[in-house]
């Protein structure tokens, strides 16, 4: 039986799941109807098709690792091909997302480094390399470590059940947490490249709007509105995605069993909050996905006062 802690945290949990993935399955239909009716996809499109199906994919991998947690906390007998989607999605996210505040600041900003130059006039024929790259690069390191993980999880879990085992069971232990540090470590690139666009976005924004006040312009012209709502959606990255690290390493260094159902769904909750959160803030933060998400929104009205007004008569 499920304690009244747990029941709250799944429907919590459940309620993300749900919302997390109708927002994201909303930012596909819509860039793809776009792209039929347009027969082109824009490369700030492409990123955020690619995000939000990973992020999908993530939502799903998260659900399932949290009802599989209450049936059974036994971690040689969980499924190892779902913890493959979960690494695969988990490290698409960090990527996808890293590589769209990249691109915000590649196209908005504006700076007179040959460097910068260089990449802000490569980034649309080298956007496919820069997707795709890094995470194929990264996969292939977490991967064979993963298996590493696996092994030492195996040897930890056995090995608590024998006799005189007890100082390989340590040196499983002490393996295992350095693997797991040194997986933390690599999730700190991406996030630092995010936090480095967002501070050059900054800059950006600061110089632009000191020019505009020396030229007796109003400082809310179009080009600081980007560089506001660009911040926006960098910004409310990097806070998401330390709480979905929060989450993520709560789950990694749970140790006793009575603890960690109810320490590892929290953790889960805290994880769903990026997929959906920072999906629904580029919703906002996007014209055209803003623009469909309102008309959808009135369209849903109009039918519920149609609806009602159909109730109203017929019971009248």
């Amino acid at each position: 039986m499920l304690s009244s802690g747990e029941k709250i945290l799944m429907a919590l949990i459940t309620g993300e799941f749900l919302l997390g993935f109708l927002v994201n399955v909303f930012i596909v239909l819509v860039n793809g109807i776009d792209c039929v009716k347009s027969k082109k996809l824009l490369q700030s499109d492409l990123i955020l098709v690619s995000l939000a199906i990973s992020r999908i994919g993530l939502s799903c991998a998260i659900i399932w690792n949290s009802y599989s947690i209450l049936i059974s906390f036994d971690v040689p007998s969980r499924v190892r091909i779902m913890d493959v989607f979960f690494v695969l999605t988990h490290t698409a996210n960090i990527w996808f997302s890293t590589i769209l505040s990249i691109f915000y600041f590649l196209k908005i900003t504006n700076f007179s480094n040959p460097l910068f130059l260089w990449m802000k006039w490569r980034i649309d024929r080298m956007l496919f390399m820069l997707l795709w790259g890094p995470l194929i690069i990264s996969l292939s390191i977490i991967f064979p470590m993963m298996e590493r993980m696996h092994y030492y999880y195996h040897n930890i879990f056995s090995g608590g059940k024998k006799r005189n085992v007890s100082q390989d069971v340590q040196v499983s232990k002490n393996k295992l947490l350095v693997l797991q540090v040194f997986f933390g470590l690599l999730s700190l690139i991406p996030f630092t490249l995010s936090t480095i666009s967002f501070s050059l976005l900054f800059v950006s924004l600061w110089r632009h709007t000191r020019q505009m006040q020396l030229n007796a312009t109003g400082s809310r012209d179009p080009s600081t509105e980007v560089h506001v709502r660009a911040m926006k959606a960098v910004s409310s990255f990097l806070i998401l995605i330390l709480l979905y690290y929060m989450g993520f390493f709560d789950i990694f260094w749970s140790h006793s069993e009575a603890k960690s159902k109810l320490a590892s769904n929290l953790g889960m909750s805290f994880m769903l909050l990026y997929p959906f959160g920072h999906s629904l803030i580029l919703i906002l933060w996007n014209g055209k996905l803003r623009q469909a998400s309102l008309w959808v929104s009135l369209n849903i009205i109009d039918l519920k006062l149609e609806g009602n007004f159909t109730l109203h008569r017929i019971m009248g």
